[in-house]
């Protein structure tokens, strides 16, 4: 692909690029260039369809691509062909409990004859995803310093708001919660190459927001922000990473980084007394 944006490209068509994308660049620097070029994703079909349904139902609810099926079981034959069915119409079929959670995620449940939880009842995350200028899910492609060519590809962006937003579903959607996964996911290292992608193409962004629901009822959603210095963070690994990518590339060596061997201590929780180890105890 060239550099540009691109708003037309399917899912499919965006990950059968070759560009580096933020899960290689999470890969890559929260475990080692081995896995990042030799893993494979693990994601069950059931959560990949729950997360593609969550951004499809908050960021464009207004197409219907969230489908309830009659069936009562994702087992039987009729609801495979439909699944398939819905699947060449780029829509996702749910059973009826799935589909509640995600008509719960996005726009909350009835408790008391009020709404309360989901991403459409937060102020905050409402305002970007209800924005009049909404662009969802376009593709970013642009050309690094080292001539390796990145790709994103943002759920969100709205130019009138200088905001850019990433639709995250979460165990636990609060501040606290939120955090703990944050880093140990290496969200703030995505958000640094998006942040990336978006200045190379020309896209203005002030604002940078995990729009964050909890996967548990009654589906409470926060909008978490990240400071300056955790956005420059972020695209510093980013950086420092694609320069080492770059580098193996041409030696075509991806390393775990692990050394030749280790040698492990007993951890200090462990007895070393003589009378335990000789089993007097």
């Amino acid at each position: 692909m060239k550099p540009g944006i691109y708003t037309e490209l399917t899912n499919e068509e965006y990950h059968s690029t070759t560009a580096i994308s933020a899960s290689f660049l999470k890969s890559w620097i929260l475990y080692s260039p081995f896995h990042a070029q030799y893993g494979k994703s693990d994601i069950s079909q059931l959560i990949a369809d729950i997360g593609t349904a969550t951004h499809s139902e908050s960021l464009e609810p207004e197409k219907g691509n969230v489908v309830l099926s009659t069936e009562k079981t994702r087992a039987t034959k009729a609801f495979k062909e439909h699944y398939e069915e819905c699947k060449q119409q780029g829509k996702v079929l749910l059973p009826q409990k799935d589909y509640d959670m995600i008509k719960g995620l996005v726009h909350g449940v009835e408790i008391e004859e009020q709404k309360v939880g989901g991403l459409h009842n937060d102020p905050a995350c409402a305002k970007l995803l209800k924005a009049k200028d909404k662009i969802c899910e376009a593709s970013l492609f642009a050309e690094h310093g080292t001539g390796l060519m990145l790709k994103a590809r943002p759920d969100i962006y709205s130019k009138e708001l200088k905001a850019m937003g990433d639709v995250k579903t979460a165990q636990d959607a609060s501040p606290m919660g939120f955090s703990r996964d944050l880093f140990r996911r290496g969200y703030h290292i995505q958000a640094g190459h998006y942040l990336l992608l978006a200045e190379a193409n020309g896209w203005e962004v002030e604002h940078w927001g995990f729009l964050a629901v909890s996967k548990t009822y009654p589906y409470p959603a926060h909008y978490h922000s990240l400071s300056d210095n955790a956005i420059a963070y972020g695209k510093m690994l980013v950086n420092r990473a694609l320069i080492d990518i770059a580098k193996a590339k041409e030696t075509g060596e991806y390393p775990t980084n692990w050394g030749a061997f280790s040698t492990h201590e007993l951890p200090q929780w462990m007895p070393e007394s003589e009378e335990y180890l000789n089993g007097d105890n």
